[in-house]
């Protein structure tokens, strides 16, 4: 439909005509009716959508994929058949929303079998124009991506400040530690060559303490070096072939088996050799040392899309759940005489590189997956 409109020309006698298109409401259908499905069907937001009686009306297929469900499959059902996974308890969709219990940007995490979802979820009743409830909603948000994004600029933000410290006082501990130690190993000596056997253990377990401390510190310079990435191309796979003569003499002394399993060909990285090399010697060391004994270790090459996958597979006893966000933390560590700064660093330097490494667990050892962009 247009309208027409005419107006004149003082100055010249002669007529003007303006055609303008004009909207026209749908007979029998309101803007929102119209737009609704297409919001529903294509916003980027988990929507779900409840009656009085808890029955879902309508849910988002953002929705849909967060929570692992089809949208027919679940439409005019119960919550709790629905998302046989959703418990009262976890205050996260259930009646209680028809109950006034409500909530505001409250973060949650749902774990769709093994991909995990940071949420930020908000809800509220659905009143009609007498007040009365007449339904629920919730509407939450997919912030994995930027909570990881947090997550690393916080790691990164404390191996800095750990650097910053053990660049000023790792010299200051060092100096007395290698008086000390050089006393001990005369005393060490002399008590050895006295036959006082008893006084000598003593002086045994002090220079072994030494050494421990000694170790602490050396990692602390490592943080305090700060070295710059040497950016070229690199073959990850003959990166991790030089490295494996360290990797099996290493699992020798163990009883354990090494394995590399690779495809033809992989693609180039843009990334430093030598810190690789740094990367993949932390963590097989860390996973024959979980072996313990006769086991196996995995080395594994993929090339997955735009990335190089290397995966590193120990036969352990695998890392409990509730443990497997923080061995990335510095200083946390399950080993007796651990420092807990070998994983930071080792996940500094892939992240370095525009890379990702996350590690998972599932009773029958530990894996962790480096994934490192293709050139």
């Amino acid at each position: 439909m247009c309208d027409l409109i005419i107006y004149s020309d003082n100055n010249q006698a002669s007529l003007h005509y303006l055609v303008l298109p004009t909207i026209r409401d749908i007979p029998g259908q309101s803007l929102s009716s119209c737009f609704y499905p297409q919001i529903i069907q294509n916003i980027n937001l988990g929507i779900v959508i409840l009656n009085e009686h808890a029955h879902i009306i309508e849910i988002s297929d953002t929705a849909c994929a967060i929570l692992g469900v089809e949208k027919q499959h679940v439409i005019n059902r119960m919550i709790e058949d629905a998302f046989p996974g959703m418990k009262e308890d976890q205050g996260f969709i259930s009646s209680a929303v028809l109950r006034g219990v409500t909530m505001s940007d409250k973060p949650y995490s749902w774990f769709n079998g093994n991909q995990r979802f940071e949420l930020i979820v908000d809800s509220d009743v659905l009143r009609d124009t007498a007040g009365k409830i007449k339904g629920g909603y919730y509407i939450f948000k997919d912030v994995t991506n930027t909570r990881s994004l947090v997550d690393k600029i916080e790691r990164s933000d404390r191996l800095a400040m750990i650097g910053q410290i053990a660049a000023g006082t790792a010299h200051e501990i060092r100096n007395p530690l290698t008086s000390i130690n050089g006393f001990l190993q005369m005393m060490n000596k002399s008590l050895a060559e006295a036959g006082m056997d008893k006084e000598k253990g003593y002086t045994d377990i002090m220079l072994i303490e030494v050494k421990r401390i000694n170790d602490l510190v050396s990692e602390f310079l490592l943080l305090s070096k700060q070295k710059e990435i040497q950016y070229k191309l690199v073959d990850v796979e003959q990166v991790c072939m030089e490295i494996l003569p360290i990797v099996k003499n290493e699992a020798l002394l163990y009883g354990v088996e090494v394995v590399v399993e690779k495809e033809n060909s992989l693609p180039l990285i843009m990334g430093d050799s030598e810190l690789l090399k740094q990367v993949f010697l932390n963590i097989a060391k860390n996973g024959i040392e979980a072996i313990g004994g006769k086991g196996t270790l995995t080395v594994r090459f993929f090339h997955m899309e735009s990335h190089v996958e290397i995966t590193i597979h120990d036969t352990g006893p695998g890392i409990p759940p509730y443990l497997a966000d923080k061995i990335f933390e510095p200083f946390f560590t399950t080993k007796e005489n651990g420092t807990g700064l070998g994983l930071p660093v080792c996940q500094k330097i892939i992240h370095d590189m525009g890379g990702s490494i996350r590690v998972s667990s599932k009773g029958y050892g530990t894996i962790f997956h480096i994934l490192l962009p293709s050139c």
